[in-house]
């Protein structure tokens, strides 16, 4: 991968061997009784350089739609996938955000269609706005499942990294501080294992088979 002028990754490099940016930093934070620690952090990343804090901060994005919405198994599976190690960096990207449907996730479009004859789930759609997208390791895509039943047809699906796309999708890159997703995005998912993340103590009420590896129905993301 061809590193840009003003490229984050070196920082981010960085930031993994200081031990900020890490898996274990945040577990270590999330038992911290003063609830502090993160805060912290975060408002001195950003007072150096929001973009470049952007792009270390932006794999949690990605890592908390899997650990709010996954079952145990995709929890221990991936969000591990999205730090990578010292040796080896990664970053994850959380894709919800569309053109027509910034913070109205109501008006997204980007639909996942299970097909049955080759058990995967197909997402097609256009995302933008993500942080990390198109360079990450780990893909969390938010898409329609069931239009019927509004925001509560919406799942959280997991790209894993060489997964197939068309050849619509392509890198798109705002600044070089600030990686974003493909504007057009088409992936074809196994859906063995489960890609797609959703709340297991919810019950599915679509007829068509649950985006996980047991009943769920979608969450929002």
């Amino acid at each position: 991968m061809g590193r840009a002028r003003g490229d984050p990754w070196p920082v981010i490099q960085e930031a993994a061997k200081v031990g900020i940016y890490s898996l274990d930093f945040y577990a270590q934070q999330f038992f911290d009784p003063t609830g502090l620690g993160i805060p912290m952090a975060v408002e001195e990343l950003f007072w150096g350089d929001a973009g470049i804090a952007l792009s270390i901060v932006g794999t949690g994005l990605a890592a908390v739609g899997v650990l709010a919405n996954g079952t145990e198994e995709q929890i221990g599976t991936w969000i591990p996938q999205m730090y990578g190690d010292t040796d080896d960096v990664k970053v994850a990207a959380f894709c919800s955000s569309e053109p027509d449907a910034g913070s109205d996730v109501g008006a997204m479009r980007t639909r996942a269609v299970y097909d049955e004859a080759k058990d995967e789930w197909v997402l097609n759609g256009t995302k933008t706005w993500a942080t990390n997208g198109g360079i990450a390791n780990v893909h969390v895509v938010v898409a329609v499942v069931d239009p019927d039943l509004g925001t509560k047809g919406h799942a959280s699906f997991i790209v894993p990294p060489n997964t197939p796309a068309s050849p619509r999708a392509r890198s798109s890159r705002s600044t070089a501080s600030a990686p974003r997703t493909p504007p057009r995005s088409s992936w074809r998912t196994s859906a063995s294992p489960a890609p797609a993340c959703s709340a297991a103590r919810r019950g599915w009420t679509s007829g068509s088979p649950a985006p996980a590896s047991g009943p769920g129905r979608a969450g929002s993301g």
